[in-house]
Parts: C-alpha cells; structure tokens; sequence
C-alpha cells in the first residue's frame, strides 16, 4: 500500500467519524425541542406534574416575628410624626410650651415650661404668658399656614426671664400640626425648627 492510498483512508476515517459526531447532536437536539415547558407565570400544580411527575406541595406562609421597639423609640417616632388639622382644633385651648427643636436638632426646654402659654382665640387674637409678662398679638392662617403678628407683652423686668426666647421662636412661626402625641406643634419658617405645645 502507497502513501496515497494511507492518506486517502485516513481522509475516509476522519469523515466517517465527523459524520457519527454530527449525527449523535443532531438526534439529541431533537429530543430536547421535543420537551416544551410552560412559561414560569401559566404553571400550575398539574402542569408541573407532567414535566417533573413529583406531586407539587405549596409551602406554609411564612411568618414573620412581630418586632416592638423599646418604649424609648415608640415616644420618638410618635414625637416625629406629624399631620395636618383643623384651625378649630387648637382654639380656647391653653397650649402650654414644652420645648423647642432647633434646625440641628439641639433642644430648648425652658426652665418653667408650664408658665409658658399660648390661647389662640376665634376672633383672630391670641394671648398667653411667659415666665414675666402676659403676650398677645394677632394671628392669620391660610391651609396649614399660620403667621403670629403684632406680638405684644406688659413691660415687667425679670432677672433671669427666659421671655424673650419665647417670642423670638414665636415671631418665626409659620404653620401648625399635631404629633402623634397630640401636642401642638408650631413649625418655624425656612425649616430652622420647631416649637412643642402640649
């Protein structure tokens, strides 16, 4: 036997074998168009029996454990959330001052907190007291806007009088709401801060 006749055997050998190759893919490829597999969102438990003939359990729910916050958060989540009322809600009431939250979040709470007060009257005036003088002045309010005016006070002298802290933050009022506690609370304009009424 010559080198041709060897080459051209080994030519015939190697097709043979490409052909085998080619053939074991095809039939395979075909067996798997063959299977058709419903679209994930149309499965049921049925369908799902057919393809995987394994009976289908649905799980229980899961359920989550009921998380409380400490007494602590609970009274600063109320604090923090507000919502808009009436103008009518906070008329002949005496709102006594608590606190005031400034723009960095430092806190104000006056010495005498209870002497602090604020009346807000139906006829549009409103008066209070401080740890000094009685207040009084005017007030106009549009939606949950409100703007105090025309701030007044009687002219005693207290040595040590945190009077005037009280009518700078009043002077700066710009709207109302309630907090999840039920306190007043008067917002400062240019969001600087906020003053607490209970």
């Amino acid at each position: 036997m010559n080198k041709k006749t060897l080459n051209i055997i080994f030519i015939i050998i190697i097709l043979v074998l490409m052909g085998i190759v080619f053939w074991q893919y095809r039939n395979s490829k075909l067996k798997r168009d063959d299977i058709v597999v419903p679209p994930v969102d149309t499965l049921t438990n049925d369908s799902i029996d057919k393809v995987d003939e394994k009976k289908v359990v649905n799980p229980p729910p899961q359920t989550f454990p009921k998380v409380t916050a400490p007494a602590k958060d609970e009274e600063a989540l109320r604090s923090k959330f507000t919502y808009e009322v009436p103008i009518s809600k906070i008329l002949n009431k005496k709102w006594e001052w608590v606190e005031a939250i400034n723009y960095d979040e430092s806190i104000f709470i006056p010495k005498k907190s209870s002497v602090f007060s604020l009346t807000f009257k139906k006829d549009g005036t409103f008066s209070g007291t401080t740890d000094c003088n009685g207040i009084f002045g005017k007030y106009t309010v549009k939606d949950s806007k409100i703007t105090l005016s025309s701030i007044g006070q009687t002219m005693m002298y207290c040595e040590g009088s945190e009077e005037i802290k009280f009518t700078t933050y009043l002077s700066q009022v710009n709207g109302f709401m309630f907090n999840g506690e039920e306190n007043l609370v008067l917002g400062l304009e240019f969001d600087s801060g906020s003053m607490i009424f209970k």
